[in-house]
């Protein structure tokens, strides 16, 4: 199943505009990944596979993306504010940025979201596309046997 769709007024209307396979299991250097999602930094032109976390309550830029943000000098603007989270690797304060996202594709159309990550010094972890700020500004499924291998589909929010 390339697309999703859903009923609305009568209608069979498309649901997702998008899709990749999932990265299920993922190494990604000293850590795995249960869902990993290829997406890009727009500005640095970086791309990775990104933990795909629902539970996260925000997403964090990883220590790659937040390097290349500081070697190319790519400016993230003014902060929207600062956060500090508690995984399970300890605590981490940051400043809160807004950047655009680019979700890959296999099939359909890549998805742009204008995302807030948290960009920490100390965060030596993955790149984690989280709930608030993220997520929550998109239609997201996940097949975890599509063509055994695993699937998300996507799409932005009206």
């Amino acid at each position: 199943m390339k697309y999703l769709y859903c009923k609305h007024q009568q209608q069979i209307l498309p649901w997702s505009t998008g899709g990749a396979y999932a990265y299920i299991m993922h190494d990604c250097g000293p850590y795995k990944l249960i869902i990993g999602a290829h997406c890009e930094f727009v500005a640095i032109q970086t791309q990775q596979i990104a933990l795909l976390d629902t539970a996260a309550e925000l997403s964090v830029a990883g220590v790659e993306v937040y390097q290349s943000f500081t070697d190319e000098q790519t400016s993230l603007g003014l902060p929207v504010g600062t956060k500090t989270i508690h995984p399970r690797l300890g605590n981490f304060e940051g400043h809160l940025y807004r950047v655009q996202v680019q979700l890959s594709a296999d099939w359909g159309e890549p998805l742009t979201i204008d995302g807030t990550f948290l960009f920490c010094e100390d965060w030596q972890g993955p790149t984690v596309l989280g709930f608030y700020g993220f997520l929550e500004r998109i239609r997201l499924a996940i097949d975890p046997d599509y063509e055994k291998i695993g699937g998300i589909y996507f799409a932005a929010t009206d």
